[in-house]
Order: structure tokens, then C-alpha cells, then sequence
């Protein structure tokens, strides 16, 4: 297995390990979902390519749903926005490590294409949180003023994916 390939699973591994100590950190937890988790996390990263991949992720939502603490204030809200973080993480470094051959270090250029684009999905979540954050203890009905703040961070995001995909092989003509 190539060096590249050695460093998208332990990128797999830490993601999922850091998910469920996200969990822990942020004031929840249950022993009973993580360790079958850790136990999954080791099995995935030798078959990232298995529709394990998609239970994890499940199994990763369903702990964080159940155990973490609703937000309450700016430091829940940012564990919050660090497991999407990581949750998109653990999500690359899957597809990436099925993508190419195992024995083949994957193409750098393949890899600031695809940091490029982790990165602008990593950075459109972030208006989405902070609506969400700024309006956690608000009533929506009827504030044109946050529908707007809404539309605004929906154009931003088409635009952003506007941009990506202009830039991709499969959209130039």
C-alpha cells in the first residue's frame, strides 16, 4: 500500500476517533454506541471501499443525536460545526482511499483538486452554522430579515458550487 493511501486511512481513523471524543468533549457520550464505533472505525479502514463506510457515518449521527447536549451558547455551537468538520473528513478520506488504486500514490494534483473542494464545502457550512447558531432562541415566523439572511447564504453556496463545478473535467468542453 503506498504512503498516500497509509495517510487517507489514518485520516479515516482519526476523523471517527475524533467524532467520538467530539462527543464526550461536548458534554454527552454513551460507552454503549462508542465502542462499537471504535470497532467499526477499525474495520472500515480496512474496507473503506464496503457499504460499512455509509454505517459508520450512521452509526456516528445516531451517537451525536442521542448523547451531545443541545447547543447552548457559542462553545456548544462550535463542537457542533467541528463534527461537520469532521464528519466531511471522514467522508473524504473514505472516497478518496477507494478512488485509486491502493498501490498507486494518489495524483497531487488530485489532491488540491479535492482540497480545493473540501475546502469550499467546509467553509459553506459555516454561514449555514451561524445562521443557525444566531437564531437558535428566535421564533422565525414571518422575519423577512432572516429569510433574507437565508437567501443570501443559499446564493453564496450556489455560487460557490457555481465555481467548483466550472472548474471540474467533467463540466469543460
Amino acid at each position: 500500500m503506498s504512503r498516500s493511501h497509509l495517510v487517507l486511512r489514518a485520516l479515516l481513523v482519526l476523523s471517527s476517533l475524533g467524532l467520538v471524543g467530539l462527543v464526550y468533549a461536548a458534554g454527552g457520550g454513551t460507552l454503549l454506541l462508542a465502542v462499537p464505533l471504535v470497532l467499526l472505525t477499525a474495520w472500515v479502514v480496512t474496507r473503506p471501499e464496503s457499504v460499512l463506510v455509509t454505517l459508520l457515518l450512521v452509526g456516528h449521527a445516531i451517537h451525536w443525536v442521542t448523547s451531545a447536549p443541545v447547543p447552548q451558547g457559542w462553545v456548544g455551537w462550535t463542537w457542533l460545526l467541528l463534527g461537520s468538520w469532521l464528519v466531511l473528513l471522514l467522508h473524504l478520506s473514505a472516497s478518496a482511499a477507494v478512488t485509486w488504486p491502493s498501490v498507486a500514490p494518489v495524483p497531487r494534483a488530485a489532491l488540491r483538486r479535492w482540497g480545493r473542494r473540501a475546502g469550499v464545502v467546509a467553509l459553506a457550512t459555516v454561514p449555514v452554522w451561524a445562521v443557525a447558531a444566531v437564531t437558535r432562541d428566535q421564533s422565525l415566523q414571518g422575519e423577512a430579515s432572516m429569510t433574507y439572511v437565508a437567501l443570501a447564504g443559499l446564493t453564496l453556496l450556489g455560487g460557490a458550487l457555481y465555481l467548483v463545478a466550472r472548474q471540474s473535467p467533467l463540466t469543460r468542453r
